[in-house]
């Protein structure tokens, strides 16, 4: 043993006894429990050892544990600097797919397997029972008809081998009737109790996992990173040519002479040619001023010669001739 006062180990007193090891695998009963008492452990002892085996548990049948014994590891894990407390519920500690397993392989095969012989001697017995029906009414036929029957004659032995075996079958039915029972109520108190807790420890399990991966993964977004860059990281290298704004625009418009405009002169000529007057710079240079007729006076004209100057008096048709040649003379 180590002492953490002095750092040097102690040599354990043995007294003289003679040391052996071996392991040994204990089935333990419906409580998790193998029916052995602790001492020792830490923070005082550096050994646990066995101080009492009760009678009639899974320790005391199996006789390999003894008083004094000393627990070196419990499910392939070592028990050195535990407590007692810690060593027990080690012990009692079970996996739940194990003993899932053992409810499913074992207890439930086992009462199918029950039941199965139960509705085999169940069928046996009906089978006796439609039997001996049968050989009453047979009976009771030849009565009523005042004939002797042979096997009645002759001792109804047959008649008494079937009552022999019903009453085997009876008996053999209402036993594996009374087994059955029992392993029903026994799957149901497993069903309803261990069952029950068995799923509360799982369903915690797979919370208190998600929980602890929850925590795990819950961190900042974001974090710093340290990079080295260089001073022409971030200068990209452009596809199409790149074209440097130059002044010499804004030298050709300092350069130019504004265009003078004449509006009085271009609202003159207009008007003129809107009355009609000749101008110098006629459209039709070779259009004599004969040829240009004048607009006719329409507040001196009646009705009828205003209707006929405008074409409105004839037909459709020719109104549209007149016009058109109007335009031919024009």
């Amino acid at each position: 043993m180590l002492d953490p006062e002095y750092d040097y180990f102690l040599e354990e007193d043995k007294l003289g006894m003679t040391v052996t090891s071996g392991s040994i695998t204990i089935k333990k009963d419906d409580n998790n429990l193998i029916g052995i008492s602790i001492g020792g452990g830490a923070p005082l002892c550096p050994c646990l050892y066995i101080v009492q085996i009760f009678d009639n548990t899974a320790a005391c049948r199996d006789g390999t544990l003894q008083s004094g014994d000393e627990l070196v590891s419990v499910n392939a894990q070592s028990v050195k600097g535990k407590t007692k407390v810690e060593v027990a519920k080690m012990i009692q500690a079970a996996k739940v797919l194990s003993d899932m397993g053992t409810y499913l392989y074992k207890a439930i095969p086992d009462t199918r397997l029950t039941v199965k012989k139960y509705a085999d001697a169940k069928f046996e017995y009906l089978a006796y029972c439609l039997k001996v029906k049968e050989m009453d009414d047979e009976e009771c036929s030849y009565a009523a008809l005042q004939e002797p029957l042979y096997r009645v004659e002759t001792g109804n032995y047959e008649y008494r081998l079937i009552l022999r075996c019903r009453q085997l079958a009876r008996a053999r039915f209402a036993k594996l009737r009374a087994d059955v029972l029992v392993k029903m109520e026994l799957l149901d108190n497993k069903h309803v109790q261990s069952l029950g807790g068995h799923l509360v420890k799982l369903i915690k399990g797979l919370s208190d996992m998600h929980s602890n991966v929850l925590t795990f993964f819950d961190g900042p977004a974001l974090f710093p990173v340290e990079v080295d860059l260089s001073t022409s990281a971030f200068q990209y290298k452009s596809t199409t040519p790149v074209v440097q704004y130059t002044d010499e625009e804004d030298k050709h418009i300092e350069d130019g002479e504004e265009i003078s405009e004449h509006e009085s002169d271009l609202i003159s000529q207009f008007e003129k040619t809107i009355i009609g007057e000749p101008t110098s710079d006629t459209l039709l240079p070779d259009l004599q001023s004969s040829d240009i007729q004048s607009e006719p006076n329409y507040d001196e004209m009646d009705n009828l010669t205003l209707l006929s100057s405008l074409g409105i008096n004839g037909s459709p048709q020719e109104t549209e001739l007149s016009h058109v040649t109007d335009l031919l003379n024009l």
